[in-house]
């Protein structure tokens, strides 16, 4: 019984440290700054990327990056996320596959970013 307990502790830990614990190695950059060998990744959802377009980056969002990491060239990579959660997991994943992730940009601090209002704000 104990062994289940422990078990069960160490699973949800280590779901919790993949999500919220921060990535070392990736600091924050603003995209106006990127040279030409780094390429820009767009892992906000679709609705949100599509309203708030940047160009030259790729559109993948996180969900999909799992099965089309291979549509982005073998460059450095610089992040354009949504909030940390994300950062985390895409910078996890491609690092996993192989990528350079070398920094991020939260969408939120983005020059033009304006969040869309709540439906159920009045």
């Amino acid at each position: 019984m104990i062994a289940i307990i422990v078990s069960a502790a160490i699973l949800t830990l280590l779901f919790f440290m993949n999500r919220y614990a921060p990535v070392h190695g990736v600091k924050e950059i603003n995209i106006d700054h990127v040279s030409g060998d780094t390429v820009l990744l767009d892992t906000r959802d679709y609705q949100t990327s599509s309203r708030d377009a940047v160009d030259e980056a790729y559109c993948i969002p996180l969900s999909y990056l799992n099965r089309h990491h291979t549509d982005l060239p073998n460059k450095k990579v610089v992040l354009i996320v949504e909030d940390h959660v994300e950062k985390n997991l895409c910078t996890r994943l491609l690092r996993r596959k192989g990528y350079e992730v070398i920094g991020y940009m939260m969408a939120s601090q983005m020059n033009g970013y304006y969040p869309a209002p709540c439906i159920c704000e009045k």
